[in-house]
């Protein structure tokens, strides 16, 4: 199967779709009413917007967010050595944490964005960052007999 950055392909398509499904998730039935509320919009206005964009322009719009961030995060891995699950997840922490939190912290500071939403957010990104790390170690980390956490 063809790779990228040394991972398979399969890699990239699981961690899309496991960050796509916990996004279905956490902005529904986790933490939908909370989301909205920082927002400022209601699930009628929610419902408008969807429809304004149309289902399939969204869903592919979606996906190709989610992809790229996917594609993102492997290849920060990548760049880091990380290949173990205690490297990889340890790499996608400090990914949110220096550059991921403070671009959604502009929003915030700069754009009135509430506190709430900015932790929503935030946390959204932080578990999903770390179950794409650790998909991407399970497919980096095989049949490596290297010693350490890398």
């Amino acid at each position: 199967m063809p790779t990228i950055f040394n991972t398979s392909w399969l890699a990239v398509i699981l961690a899309t779709i496991a960050f796509f499904m916990l996004g279905w998730l956490w902005y529904g039935p986790i933490f939908g009413e909370a989301w909205m509320v920082a927002e400022g919009i209601t699930e009628d206005m929610a419902t408008a917007r969807l429809e304004e964009m149309g289902m399939a322009q969204w869903l592919v719009s979606a996906i190709l967010i989610t992809l790229g961030q996917a594609v993102g995060v492997l290849m920060v891995l990548h760049l880091a050595g990380a290949k173990r699950l205690p490297a990889c997840l340890k790499t996608a922490f400090w990914l949110v944490v220096t550059i991921v939190a403070p671009l959604l912290g502009y929003a915030s500071v700069y754009g009135g964005y509430p506190l709430n939403g900015f932790f929503i957010d935030l946390g959204h990104f932080l578990v999903g960052y770390l179950i794409m790390a650790a998909i991407y170690a399970a497919f980096r980390g095989k049949d490596k007999v290297t010693v350490g956490d890398t």
